[in-house]
C-alpha cells in the first residue's frame, strides 16, 4: 500500500535526518544552552501566601533527564521522532504534489527544494517574530507563541504552495498568506531581558543568544536539506521504476 511505504520512507529518512541533527547540535547548539543555564535563575520552590497571612512552599520540581549521557540521548531520541514527524509531511506532500498536478518528480533534488520550503516554513518565518532564547529569558505567555508559531508555519506553507501552483493572477494571496502572521505579530512580552539581574550574567546571556540564533539558523538549514533530499531520494527510489511512477490510477497497489 502506498500509505504503508510512505511510512517507511518517513521512518528511515527520519532516522538518517535526526542522527544527523542530533550531532549537529551535540558540537553547537547544546554548548550555548549549557552555557546559558549557568546563569539561569533557580525556581524549584515557590512561596505562596495563604488568605490567612501565612507562607506556604510548593514544589515546582519536575523530572528532566540527568545530565551527561542520558540527557544526550534523549534529544538525539527527540530529534529522530521530530525528523519522523517532518518526513511524513515531506514526503506525503511530494506524492500529493505528483498524483495532482503530476510535478514535480521524485527524486532527490525536488527533495532538497522541499526540504528548503520545509526550513522557510517551520524555521526561517517563525524565528522572524520568535527568535530562540537561552535559558533565563523573560518570554510572553506559552500558548499565545504556540498559537502564532502554528500559524505561521501553516500561513508559510499555503504562501508557498500558492506561489509555485496557482496562476499569475492567484499568486498575490501566496503572498498575502506569507505576510498574515507578520502582520499579526509575534507575541512579546511586556518587559524584554531575562530573570537575572546580575550585569556581567546579562552581558553573558546577550552574547549567548546572538550565538544561539546563529546557530540554529545553520543547524535547522542543514538538517531540513538532509531531510528533504534523502526523502526525495529515498520515494525516488521505491515509488518509481523505470521512469514510471507507480501512484494513483495507474499500477500502484
Amino acid at each position: 500500500m502506498l500509505f504503508r511505504k510512505i511510512i517507511f520512507i518517513a521512518f528511515f529518512s527520519a532516522l538518517i535526518a535526526g542522527l544527523f541533527l542530533g550531532s549537529l547540535q551535540f558540537l553547537a547548539t547544546s554548548k550555548i544552552i549549557y552555557a546559558a543555564e549557568q546563569y539561569e535563575v533557580e525556581e524549584a520552590v515557590a512561596t505562596l501566601v495563604a488568605n490567612d497571612g501565612h507562607a506556604h512552599q510548593h514544589s515546582n520540581t519536575v523530572w528532566e533527564p540527568k545530565a551527561g549521557t542520558e540527557r544526550i540521548a534523549y534529544t538525539f531520541l527527540a530529534d529522530v521522532l521530530i525528523a519522523f514527524g517532518h518526513g511524513l509531511l515531506l514526503v506525503s506532500f511530494m506524492v500529493f504534489m505528483l498524483l495532482k498536478f503530476s510535478k514535480p518528480a521524485l527524486s532527490w533534488r525536488s527533495g532538497f527544494v522541499v526540504g528548503f520550503g520545509g526550513y522557510l516554513s517551520f524555521y526561517l518565518a517563525t524565528v522572524i517574530g520568535l527568535p530562540p532564547e537561552v535559558p533565563g529569558t523573560v518570554a510572553a505567555d506559552l500558548e499565545a507563541r504556540q498559537l502564532w508559531w502554528a500559524l505561521t508555519v501553516i500561513a508559510t506553507l499555503v504562501g508557498l504552495t500558492l506561489l509555485y501552483l496557482a496562476p499569475m493572477k492567484f499568486k498575490l494571496l501566496g503572498i498575502l498568506a506569507l505576510l498574515l502572521p507578520h502582520l499579526i505579530g509575534a507575541p512579546q512580552p511586556e518587559l524584554h531581558g531575562y530573570l537575572t539581574t546580575e550585569p556581567n550574567a546579562i552581558v553573558a546571556l546577550s552574547q549567548l543568544e546572538h550565538q544561539l540564533l546563529l546557530s540554529t539558523a545553520w543547524v535547522n538549514l542543514a538538517y531540513w536539506l538532509v531531510l528533504g533530499t534523502v526523502s526525495g531520494f529515498l520515494a525516488q527510489k521505491i515509488l518509481q521504476q523505470r521512469k514510471t511512477v507507480f501512484l494513483g490510477n495507474s499500477t500502484y497497489n
